[in-house]
Order: structure tokens, then C-alpha cells, then sequence
């Protein structure tokens, strides 16, 4: 936060230190919010750009989560700067006339138009019925035009830009926010080509999840270590016809994090890629760009291992497990997995057979069980969670992956009965 901070105010420190006191404070005040807010629309493509610096310390799940919440404050800042400049003279209104407007202000108004049409977007893709590729490239075009059209204003305007180290600094800026755009969707793509992977594996189950394995065409393409995860990340993955794809589709591993050149993904079919994986044939190449995530298998742990999911949420738990067969670990495991019924588990059959090789204890709950009376089934709530914990529950680990009410309840019923905040861990497993 402290780094974000002192970043997107570097605009403010250059404006103050040559302030116009003649033009009023309002004046001033709106240029300083104009300025805050481009900074900080630029940082965005930061902390958007999928790099390991970025994402590594906090996963990627809180930094999207920290996209989405700086976006309100920037569009906020954005608005408010022509709206103070309206409120103070009208004669700024003129400005809206893009057929007799100078230059700087058409930018200016395709920029603020772009930003409300990009925040509109993201706020009601699903109520409108829109893919989430269509979405994410949209989002992309949107964004960079924002950024763009922005930046020309500002030069255009030239305000604040009279010295050379103020002009430096902003052509710093420009050339760090368009070499990041550049780098996700030009340079690191040319990277993914050297790292091919081919389908060896597509196989449909009747829960609606397909298992997809994939093999490294070049086994030393990621080194002499070959591809590293952790046990619990995930990775972002497009078609080989689509190497400079706008959209990436982010997936759980689901397979061990020993192996080191074939890596398994468990996936639910919903909208785009994910509905096409059952279709795939074997032998088609992809592109995988990861793995990311905080939610990671604590793996010098032996206290006992408590897994709690709901659906697709359990493929980052069992790549947990796998890779504790794998290490041929005894650590106690216990899974509780919510499905709606016999028919709808999650990686049943890796779950069977990781039964056979861990200390794994496993309890199903059905909210429509098929064979049983029972009306209404039972359900995965704070009274079954208190009921099941293991005799050493203070200093067992728990990983949390599903809905976010699932997530919530289960995390606050776990600190009521008196385990530590660093023993609980969760994934925000919808977080785009």
C-alpha cells in the first residue's frame, strides 16, 4: 500500500512544488485530482499485468481484488475534475462540443467515456448477458484507450509539464504503463510459444466437470527444474490459434505439484473456454501462463490437514492432496466436500483413490442427497463444522475454497472456536 501510495502521487509532488496560486485552489484542486486519478488508472495496468513481483507476496486473488477497489476511487477522482471545472464557469461546458472543441478536450471526453463504458461493463457483464471473452477484451480496448486519450489530454494541455524533469517524469510514466500493456500481450505471448503444452488426456465425468491433462512439448523449456507449482495454485490458459489472445481463462491445478512436465485441471463447464474443454482433442497444443496464487499447501506443516469445499472448489484441495501422496506424507487429512448429491462430487474418483494412499478422512454432505428421505438433505454449516473438528483442532491447517457465504461462515466459525487467523487460509475461487 505504501509503495502503491507513493507511486500514483508522483504527479502531485511535480504539480505542487510549481503550483499557479493565482488560479485558485478549486482550479488547482481539480487539475491535482485529474492527475491522481490518470496515475493511478496507469497503476492499474500494473497490478493487472500478471507479474510474479506483483502477485507473488499477497496471490492473485487479492490483487485483483485491489484492481477492482482502486478502480471506483480513480473513476471517482476522474469525474469529479471536468465537474469541478463545470461548477466553477460555465463556460468549460463548451468543451462537450466535440465539433468545436480543441483537440485536448476531445480526449479528454473519449477518455471519461471509455472509463464509464469500461466500469459499466465490468459491473453488469453477467446481468447482461455478456461472455467473459467478450468481456475481457473489451475491458482490455476500454482500458487502454482510457490511458491513452488521457495522456494526450495531458500533454495536450501542458499544465504542469513546463520543466524538463516534470515532462521526464511523465514520459517515464507513458513508456512504464504502454511497455506493461506491450509485455502482456506481445512479449510474454512470444515467451508462451517456447512453452507449448499438448493435450494427452480430455476426460468427461457425469458431474458436469471435464479432467484435462496436458504435457510439456519441450521438456526443458522451463528449465532444468522443468514447470514448479505449489500445491494449491492455479494458471491462465488459451488455445494455441490464439497466442496474442486477448482472453486468458484462469483454472485450478488439480494434479500434484511433484510432477514437473504434465500438470491436470479439473473444469466446470459455464461460458466460454471452459464450455469448449470437453471438445478438445488430444494432441492439441495450449498455452499456460502461471502458476499464481497465495493459496498454497503449507507443506512443512505435519499438524493435521483440514480441506473444506464446496463443488468445483475442491480441485486446488486436491492437488493438495495429491501432492502429499506423492511425498508419501502421514499427515492427517480430513475433506469435507458440500456437492448436491452421489452424482455431483468433484474429482470422485481422485478422491477414492487418494483414500487408499493418505490418512484422509473424507465426509461428504449432500444438500439433495439421492439416497436418502431425509427432506432437505444437510448442508455444510457452522453446527456441522463444530461437530467435525479433530481432536488437535488449534493446531490443524485449514484450507477454505468455494463460495464466498461458504468461505465467510466457515472462516468466522473457526476463529469463534478458537483457531488462529494464520491457521486458516481461503481462495476466492470467483474472483473474475
Amino acid at each position: 500500500m505504501v509503495l502503491y501510495v507513493c507511486v500514483v502521487s508522483v504527479p502531485l509532488v511535480g504539480g505542487a512544488i510549481n503550483l499557479e496560486h493565482g488560479r485558485g485552489f478549486w482550479l488547482n484542486f481539480s487539475i491535482a485530482l485529474g492527475f491522481l486519478s490518470l496515475s493511478m488508472l496507469g497503476a492499474q495496468f500494473v497490478i493487472a499485468s500478471r507479474m510474479q513481483w506483483v502477485s507473488g507476496p499477497i496471490g492473485m486473488d487479492a490483487v485483483l481484488a485491489f484492481h477492482r477497489a482502486m478502480a471506483y476511487p480513480a473513476t471517482v477522482f476522474a469525474l469529479v475534475h471536468p465537474a469541478m471545472l463545470f461548477a466553477m464557469d460555465a463556460k468549460y461546458l463548451q468543451l462537450l462540443n466535440v465539433f468545436t472543441s480543441p483537440l485536448r478536450a476531445k480526449f479528454a471526453l473519449l477518455s471519461a467515456l471509455a472509463l464509464v463504458a469500461l466500469v459499466l461493463l465490468s459491473l453488469l457483464r453477467r446481468r447482461w448477458g455478456i461472455s467473459y471473452k467478450a468481456w475481457q477484451i473489451s475491458h482490455w480496448l476500454l482500458a487502454l484507450t482510457v490511458l491513452v486519450a488521457a495522456m494526450a489530454h495531458v500533454w495536450l494541455v501542458n499544465y504542469y509539464l513546463k520543466d524538463p524533469w516534470q515532462r521526464l517524469t511523465w514520459q517515464v510514466l507513458t513508456l512504464l504503463f504502454l511497455g506493461l500493456g506491450l509485455w502482456v500481450r506481445v512479449f510474454k505471448p512470444l515467451l508462451h510459444y517456447k512453452r507449448r503444452w499438448r493435450v494427452t488426456q480430455v476426460v468427461p465425468h457425469a458431474d458436469g466437470t471435464v479432467s484435462l491433462e496436458l504435457a510439456l512439448v519441450h521438456k526443458g523449456s522451463y528449465g532444468a527444474k522443468g514447470f514448479r507449482f505449489k500445491a494449491g495454485q492455479f494458471a491462465w490458459i488459451t488455445r494455441s490459434n490464439l497466442l496474442f489472445a486477448f482472453s486468458y481463462n484462469p483454472f485450478s491445478i488439480s494434479s500434484s505439484a511433484e510432477a514437473t512436465d504434465r500438470i491436470g485441471f479439473t473444469i466446470k463447464g459455464h461460458e466460454g473456454f471452459s464450455a469448449e474443454v470437453a471438445r478438445l482433442q488430444v494432441g492439441e497444443i495450449l498455452y499456460v501462463d502461471g502458476p499464481y496464487g497465495g493459496f498454497c499447501l503449507d507443506e512443512e506443516q505435519r499438524a493435521p490437514l483440514v480441506l473444506i469445499a464446496a463443488g468445483v472448489g475442491v480441485t486446488p484441495l486436491v492437488s493438495m492432496l495429491e501432492t502429499l501422496a506423492d511425498q508419501r506424507s502421514a499427515r492427517p487429512c480430513h475433506l469435507w466436500l458440500a456437492s448436491k448429491n452421489e452424482d455431483s462430487i468433484v474429482c470422485r474418483s481422485q478422491i477414492e483413490r487418494l483414500q487408499t494412499r493418505l490418512s484422509l478422512a473424507v465426509t461428504h454432505v449432500f444438500s439433495k442427497p439421492l439416497q436418502t428421505a431425509a427432506p432437505g438433505g444437510a448442508r455444510l454449516d457452522q453446527a456441522f463444522i463444530l461437530r467435525h473438528l479433530p481432536h488437535a483442532a488449534l493446531s490443524a491447517s485449514y484450507f477454505i475454497c468455494g463460495p464466498q457465504a461458504l468461505m465467510e461462515m466457515a472462516e468466522q466459525c473457526l476463529l469463534r472456536a478458537g483457531v488462529a487467523a494464520h491457521h486458516i487460509h481461503r481462495e476466492h475461487f470467483g474472483m473474475v
